[in-house]
């Protein structure tokens, strides 16, 4: 069966209902019909849409019933009209009383596109059939009133979704206005300010009688505006759809506040430019904070210079007279004395260390250290580190090695390396305050040159871990409090690998220990030499232990 099935019912489309009950008229007055019915088809049902009854009581609007009639199945598969005669004192009497008095019936099926998506059916109550010419006219009707209802029912369309949208467009006027926390508002494609909301009179101060058709340069400083930060943001914006940005931005009182603005295009369907949409959040308190923590970052680092430089000079005399004493130069110490001077000398050592991590931190802050890079064999460097923190480990500390037979070469500084490798396994003694097991572990993976330094000590929280590696970023706990530290030694570190085009990546979980792993790249096989010094690695792998 081929039926047309019209979306929306046509009694409910606004002005449709009237025009229906006009166009039946006309048609049963055009074959002298008493009656007149336009049904719709719904699939296997049809509904009632209009009707018209010149004495009567016209047929009720919306009744349905299922197409199973042979004949109005033939009339909707083969698209030709369908006439019927009644003799109403041989009918049922509940048909009899359906049928009102009707003894001619001719049924015309409406066609759009092809298939049947409507009928009207015309009636008299006279024993007078209808004859071919009312059949003939009925068809041309029924051909007009196809393109009469088509085009009534788009107009109808179109009036509803024009009302729609109207409805829409103020729902959503009404959405933007009473948005408070953000200046919301249109301006046209020359960049004047053409609609207003209430956020943005609380941001920006002006009431919308006092701003709308003015330019959007009102809002700039003097010197954005000279240098054309406005046109240049609307250009971007229309290029580019949508332009991001921040900056200063003038009230009406005067008063600047830090904007964070975005600016969309708005195109109609044909890709014409037709205005802007600009939505501005005033975000000077998180400006301020920003600002603040750079002026934090700032002092540090002019601290870091000052303190490492004016330190420089009193510990280097300290430590001469310390070893003068040591050589016996400056008087003979008892043994008391000679405890009291190693211990001197060890803290004289690590205040000269952490100085050294000062100067080093001011210079990687003012982009001015410098790497003195060779040819290394990684495991060579990593031995070096091993024996120069397993002096500071308790005996309860077990430092193991693990290297592979083979050398491992990789272009770096050694010295760096060599700081960078003796504060990992400086930390990973320090944060395993019970001993344990500590595994350097040098390997090469996915291409790179790797030494992995793991401890099972405290462990760190993983919300904790983005501060390990900022400038004097220690993390205090009730475990941790009473570990000394200057908060530089893991910034170092990660700085320091970064700058040989590597870096340091950190896993850990409480309660169970870290692992530190650097990354740094192989050395080229044109850039590999043999070693000329440095201690010699025992083939293949060994495990050292303290």
């Amino acid at each position: 069966m081929s039926v047309y099935t019209a979306s929306p019912d046509l009694a409910t489309l606004p002005g449709v209902r009237q025009f229906t009950e006009e166009l039946l008229e006309r048609i049963a007055g055009a074959v002298a019909a008493d009656r007149a019915t336009l049904s719709r088809v719904d699939g296997e049902w049809v509904v009632i849409e209009g009707s018209f009854d010149r004495e009567g009581q016209p047929a009720e609007l919306g009744r349905r019933w299922q197409i199973t009639a042979p004949e109005f199945q033939r009339l909707i598969k083969e698209q030709e009209p369908m006439v019927q005669m009644f003799e109403p004192a041989l009918l049922p009497g509940e048909f009899r009383e359906q049928l009102a008095g009707v003894r001619h019936i001719v049924i015309v099926p409406l066609i759009f596109e092809g298939e049947v998506f409507a009928t009207v059916a015309v009636s008299r109550r006279q024993d007078r059939p209808f004859a071919d010419a009312d059949l003939t006219s009925l068809r041309e009707l029924g051909n007009v009133a196809v393109l009469a209802l088509r085009s009534a029912m788009l107009l109808a369309e179109s009036r509803a979704a024009a009302s729609a949208l109207r409805t829409s467009e103020e729902r959503f006027r009404l959405l933007v206005d009473s948005v408070k926390d953000y200046a919301i508002f249109l301006l046209d494609p020359s960049g004047h300010i053409s609609s207003w909301n209430q956020g943005a009179e609380r941001i920006k101060g002006y009431r919308a009688e006092d701003i709308v058709g003015r330019h959007l340069s009102t809002f700039y400083q003097p010197e954005d505006i000279a240098a054309g930060h406005p046109a240049i943001e609307l250009a971007e914006a229309e290029q580019h759809g949508r332009v991001e940005a921040e900056g200063w931005r003038v009230r009406k009182d005067g008063t600047r506040f830090w904007a964070s603005v975005v600016i969309t295009a708005l195109r109609d369907d044909a890709g014409r430019l037709r205005g802007f949409a600009k939505v501005t959040r005033d975000i000077t308190e998180r400006k301020q904070i920003q600002d603040q923590l750079l002026e934090s970052e700032r002092r540090k680092s002019e601290f870091l210079k000052l303190a490492s430089h004016e330190l420089r000079t009193p510990v280097s005399l300290i430590r001469g007279y310390l070893s003068m004493f040591e050589a016996g130069d400056l008087g003979v110490f008892n043994e008391r004395g000679k405890r009291a001077l190693s211990v001197l000398e060890a803290q004289a050592r690590e205040l000269n260390a952490l100085i050294a991590e000062m100067l080093e931190a001011a210079r990687i802050e003012k982009g001015a250290a410098t790497l003195a890079q060779e040819d290394l064999d990684l495991r060579t460097v990593a031995a070096e580190a091993v024996d120069s923190v397993r002096g500071k480990a308790r005996a309860d500390h077990r430092l193991n090695l693990l290297t592979p037979g083979q050398p491992l070469r990789v272009k770096a500084d050694r010295g760096r390396l060599l700081i960078i490798l003796q504060n990992l396994l400086d930390n990973a003694v320090k944060y395993s305050p019970d001993g344990g097991e500590i595994i350097c572990e040098v390997r090469e993976a996915s291409g790179w040159a790797e030494v992995a330094v793991r401890d099972h000590g405290l462990g760190i929280e993983p919300e904790q871990l983005d501060q390990l590696f900022s400038r004097f970023g220690r993390i205090v706990t009730n475990e941790t409090a009473n570990i000394r530290g200057s908060g530089l030694g893991l910034y170092l570190a990660r700085e320091l690998a970064r700058l040989q085009g590597g870096d340091i990546e950190v896993e850990s979980e409480p309660g169970r220990g870290s692992a530190f792993t650097l990354r740094v790249p192989l050395a080229s096989p044109k850039e590999q030499t043999e070693p000329t010094s440095g201690r010699q690695i025992p083939d293949p792998a060994i495990i050292r232990s303290k």
